[in-house]
């Protein structure tokens, strides 16, 4: 923000970036106000693609304060926006905000619907970022579904490759949500298929490849079960 402006005479891009700063520090209110104000100034400017870029830092405000439906209905209408011009990384953005919303919220066919064209898209254009989580998000479905731990293995199998093709940032991070899946199988008394889950995975890693670092980092974490005592 320009020194000795008033909050008044600020422009459609100020009020965005002073809406992000009011959220980074939780102030969901006033970020809101900002946020509604760029995007009154950007309508009456005809800028569409501003639009679609406030709406999803809109709806993630929202939804941080537990009002789902109005989250969706931004995140809806910014990937019209985002079609209609064509604009497939925004799209893609807004789609995976929609996908994460109705995990969230255990809305199952809204999931499947967006996470299906999320990731027809994220494959078009060679996103593997996405890809990663889109995997990773059905791998927990499906091992929180009771009778698919097969489909959910492969899934998680399928979240570590498209990590790794990402990069070894997006890899630590896979990594570590696999460790946190492991962890909630323990919580619910399912240790015999921790050790299945990191079993799979070993044997995943090593045909596709990948680097001793992670072999060893899967190996220990299923010794680390195997050395826990039990649950009564």
């Amino acid at each position: 923000m320009k020194e000795g402006k008033d909050f008044e005479d600020l422009d459609e891009r100020e009020l965005n970036d002073l809406g992000n700063a009011y959220s980074a520090h939780g102030m969901w209110e006033e970020a809101i106000d900002a946020y509604l104000r760029s995007l009154a100034k950007r309508k009456s400017g005809g800028d569409t693609r501003g639009q679609g870029i406030v709406l999803n830092n809109l709806g993630a405000v929202y939804y941080r304060q537990g009002r789902a439906q109005e989250a969706l209905e931004c995140y809806e209408a910014s990937r019209e926006m985002a079609q209609e011009l064509g604009e497939e990384l925004s799209e893609l953005v807004a789609l995976m905000n929609l996908v994460f919303l109705h995990f969230s919220e255990g809305r199952l066919d809204g999931f499947r619907r967006r996470a299906d064209e999320a990731e027809s898209l994220a494959l078009a254009m060679e996103r593997w970022e996405p890809m990663s989580k889109l995997k990773w998000l059905r791998g927990r479905l499906a091992l929180s579904e009771g009778e698919r731990y097969e489909e959910g293995l492969s899934y998680y199998g399928e979240a570590l490759h498209y990590a790794a093709r990402d990069g070894d940032s997006e890899l630590a991070q896979m990594l570590n949500r696999i460790d946190r899946q492991a962890e909630h199988l323990l919580s619910q008394g399912a240790r015999g298929m921790a050790l299945v889950f990191y079993d799979y995975l070993q044997v995943f890693a090593r045909d596709q490849g990948f680097s001793t670092g992670v072999l060893s980092r899967l190996s220990e974490k299923r010794d680390e079960i195997l050395r826990r005592p039990s649950l009564p």
